[in-house]
């Protein structure tokens, strides 16, 4: 599936901790499409460089930069080097992160050079991937998050408050937003989403782009992959998962899914355990 034979993606759901995913991976010709994940994205890069575009900025992270995305936020991904990029994440989800920190969390910084938390983390997930009980895994788990969120969280409360100018400028966005949410399982015009923010076409477009970093095309077809992937994770079929997702067939759902996470859905399926049982998939 991949160019490069040296290429690997890997997924595993954690079996001890519910709303949890693990992810290793190591690229060099392939690149993201924008794309989203619902929760917190924790990750460590433990050689060659990354970079990958966030909230508008362009960042540069290598080996010994711990990459921290807040929950549906746009990003991509792409190799800075010829050697491409190593890295493990973790997915959390908010109510997870939220139970262990008290308060809902807030990364600042979307990539840190912490060459000591660095190294710690690459040690901590590798004894993750193979705990094999939740003893094991809810220690390593806890001790890493906990000294990042400490290091480098913000409560996302304050970060409100601070930034409550901005919030009011996007709230005839919030509008669009829902909409997409609400009817991404059809067919979604340019004109129903203009109409949604009381913006012309252009203007809407330019608004919207300025606001998310990314276009409106862009935006809908990373909520398609993420709402897919959520399917995917509870076991259902890829069929299924595409048509939920407002993407007009499997084939579509494939290439859409593997450019945002660089597998297909069999293969997601496959590595988190979530394949349903019955006649063969493609």
């Amino acid at each position: 599936m991949f160019q490069h034979p040296s290429e690997f993606v890997t997924f595993k759901a954690s079996p001890h901790l519910p709303g949890v995913e693990l992810y290793s991976a190591r690229l060099v010709d392939h690149a993201f499409a924008p794309h989203v994940h619902d929760g917190y994205s924790i990750g460590a890069i433990e050689a060659g460089v990354e970079r990958f575009r966030y909230q508008g900025t362009e960042h540069l992270a290598p080996a010994g930069t711990l990459v921290l995305l807040n929950p549906d936020e746009m990003h991509t991904g792409e190799a800075e080097i010829d050697a491409g990029w190593t890295y493990q994440m973790l997915y959390i989800e908010p109510d997870t992160l939220r139970s262990m920190a008290g308060s809902e969390a807030f990364f600042p910084d979307a990539a840190v050079h912490d060459p000591v938390l660095a190294g710690a983390y690459q040690r901590i997930f590798r004894q993750m991937w193979t705990a094999s009980d939740d003893l094991a895994f809810l220690s390593g788990f806890t001790q890493l998050v906990d000294a990042i969120v400490a290091r480098y969280g913000r409560n996302a409360r304050d970060m409100r408050q601070v930034s409550a100018r901005g919030q009011q400028r996007m709230a005839s966005m919030q509008r669009v937003l829902d909409c997409i949410e609400d009817r991404l399982d059809e067919t979604l015009s340019i004109d129903t989403l203009a109409a949604e923010a009381g913006l012309s076409v252009f203007h809407f477009v330019r608004s919207f782009s300025a606001a998310f970093h990314v276009t409106p095309h862009q935006y809908v077809q990373a909520r398609r992959a993420a709402r897919a992937k959520h399917l995917l994770a509870r076991r259902v079929t890829p069929s299924e998962a595409a048509a939920a997702a407002g993407l007009t067939d499997q084939s579509h759902l494939n290439r859409w899914f593997k450019r945002a996470y660089g597998v297909t859905p069999a293969q997601y399926q496959q590595q988190i355990g979530t394949r349903p049982q019955g006649p063969a998939r493609r």
